[in-house]
């Protein structure tokens, strides 16, 4: 591209280079102060801290953004006196960020250092807009919002760059992080890509032109939101372990043996083939009995059903588990004192007493209607999550798949493990190649909740991390995530090792701010000075997608997320009433 105005002009003039220091220079406002506020309807920056300067290095400019201004310490004790025509001079320090050459070519590095009495110039429009590489609004751009400097100047960055690797949006509540998930499902939408946005606390329910599902319940959801479940079959052994928390010593591969026992059973109860002296293994009720029974024919029956049985996700009853647990508490071989034999004996009472508080747990889970109509979807009647995704994966005609936690219970660990089954759902499908094509970019609110959960005690550990994978190999298969938190402190650093770009907005705690810091480049450093005094809606966006750190101001969501906070006047209300 060619600039539509030469970055070195008269009118943009504010002043010379009077030292330089690797890769700070600074600068001496002499001609701030002349410079009109606008100049052809466009803003003309004097010099405020996170303006943008451009330096003339013989015809090619030296791109930085001012990080601190000041007077010479020679005329500070004067700054007191009451002289209204009186000019203080101003110095300041100007970060060279990049380099951008009069064709409009911009690279991120200094090719050539300023000099001493280099002039230096306010960036105008369309040099920030060649230094960001902001290709107009269109196809294969999303419009990100307008730089807080310039309003004039619109950012509109490639597809390629905010959701080719992972993004995360960051910020303190009501910093407006809600507000820009929003826009960009909202630009995905109009991009007719596909997004998964998880919603963790409902507040995304104003989302307009998605497919809405929710988890236990659709009380405040919008009208068509389908109800689901998610399977308990199709929990992974660590999902089970986080759900059930069974010890480590003899809880453990009781619980393993007993899963095993009812998918063995439900696979002979629904086998055509089963033999007369398969289906006496299962007793009364669908449970598998071995008291007294051959070991070897038990394990030439595992053989037999292996396929079914080690298939993932083959079903079993959970409704009984606790007693299949029980079963699963025998001699292995024959009454202790006796000689070794080929048969499994009877009830080891020892092994009963130290699975009886899992067993207890499993039976009070069992009466649990909000963990039992999520986890047992077919008996509460409720459709499948795991098929409603897949659906919605294969119909090109809606882009946005909203999956609302709102009234999915904490208890159990439930949502932890929801979401980690969903990850591992999504990544197994781009693991076979599903996204190829057509790339996905699921969004997780609340992110910290989500990213490597560790449940459990110093006996035994269970370690949610699907999201965690999703994050280090996702992006070769077209799975990107867009990780939303209000506390980037709680996240693990490998995950914004991932990331390619990050949106931040106001934070205020040091530990979330040194986070972000850890994550930037050296380059980047300087402009997360700035984000205590962001204002709401207003962001930085940063990282190694993006060539140079802005502060910009969000576009605003055309059906902004319902996230407002309580309503306190109904204490000022309540306070009026007379008590009857």
């Amino acid at each position: 591209m060619t600039l539509d105005l030469h970055p070195f002009t008269p009118e943009r003039l504010v002043g010379t280079v009077y030292a330089v220091e690797g890769s700070y220079v600074g600068v001496a406002f002499a001609d701030a102060s002349k410079l009109p506020r606008s100049l052809f309807g466009e803003y003309v920056g004097r010099g405020e801290v996170g303006e943008f300067l451009i330096v003339d290095v013989g015809g090619v400019g030296a791109f930085g953004r001012v990080v601190s201004v000041e007077t010479p310490v020679a005329n500070s004790d004067s700054l007191g006196r009451a002289e209204p025509d009186r000019r203080v001079p101003v110095q300041g320090k100007l970060q060279l960020l990049s380099t951008l050459r009069l064709d409009g070519e911009s690279f991120r590095g200094i090719a050539k250092y300023p000099r001493v009495g280099d002039p230096v110039y306010a960036a105008s429009g369309p040099s920030i807009a060649a230094v960001l590489d902001a290709a107009p609004s269109g196809a294969g751009t999303v419009l990100i919002g307008r730089l807080s400097v310039d309003e004039s100047v619109v950012v509109s960055v490639p597809l390629s760059r905010i959701f080719g690797r992972h993004l995360a949006v960051v910020g303190a509540t009501g910093s407006g992080k809600s507000w820009t998930l929003g826009h960009l499902a909202e630009c995905v939408a109009s991009l007719n890509g596909k997004m998964i946005l998880i919603d963790a606390t409902g507040e995304f329910r104003t989302l307009a032109g998605a497919t809405h599902i929710a988890f236990a319940d659709d009380a405040g959801e919008p009208a068509g939101t389908t109800v689901v479940g998610m399977p308990h079959y199709r929990m992974r052994e660590s999902d089970r372990n986080a759900f059930l928390l069974p010890s480590a010593g003899a809880q453990l591969p009781k619980l393993r043996e007993a899963v095993r026992s009812l998918k063995l059973a439900r696979a002979i109860g629904a086998s055509s083939t089963a033999t007369t002296a398969h289906k006496a293994w299962v007793g009364a009720g669908g449970l598998i009995v071995k008291a007294n029974r051959s070991i070897a024919d038990f394990q030439a029956l595992l053989y037999t059903y292996s396929p079914k049985i080690e298939k993932l996700n083959a079903p079993f009853n959970i409704a009984l588990l606790a007693a299949q647990v029980q079963n699963e508490c025998i001699w292995p071989s024959g009454r202790p004192g006796t000689p070794a034999a080929a048969n499994f004996g009877d009830v080891n009472q020892n092994d009963l007493g130290y699975v009886s508080s899992l067993i207890s747990r499993i039976n009070d889970l069992l009466q649990m209607p909000e963990i039992m109509k999520v986890i047992d979807p077919d008996a509460a009647g409720t459709a499948n999550a795991a098929s409603e995704i897949v659906a919605w994966l294969k119909d090109d005609t809606s882009p946005l798949l909203r999956i609302s936690l709102r009234n999915l219970t904490f208890e159990n660990h439930l949502r932890e493990i929801v979401v980690n089954i969903l990850g591992q759902l999504l990544l197994s499908a781009a693991r076979r190649g599903w996204f190829q094509e057509k790339p996905l970019v699921v969004a997780v609110d609340e992110a910290h909740q989500f990213f490597d959960v560790t449940v459990g005690d110093e006996y035994a550990t269970s370690h949610l991390n699907a999201f965690d994978s999703i994050a280090k190999e996702g992006r070769k298969y077209g799975l990107t995530t867009c990780v939303v938190t209000q506390r980037p402190s709680d996240l693990p650093a490998g995950v914004f090792s991932q990331v390619g770009m990050t949106i931040v907005h106001r934070l205020a705690d040091g530990r979330d701010r040194q986070r972000i810091e850890q994550a930037a480049a050296e380059i980047d450093h300087s402009a997360t000075r700035l984000l205590p005094g962001l204002v709401p809606g207003e962001a930085i966006l940063m990282g190694v997608d993006f060539p140079v750190p802005v502060s910009v101001r969000i576009q605003r969501p055309v059906h902004p997320p319902a996230s407002d906070g309580p309503d306190y006047a109904a204490w000022q209300k309540a306070a009026t009433t007379e008590p009857d």
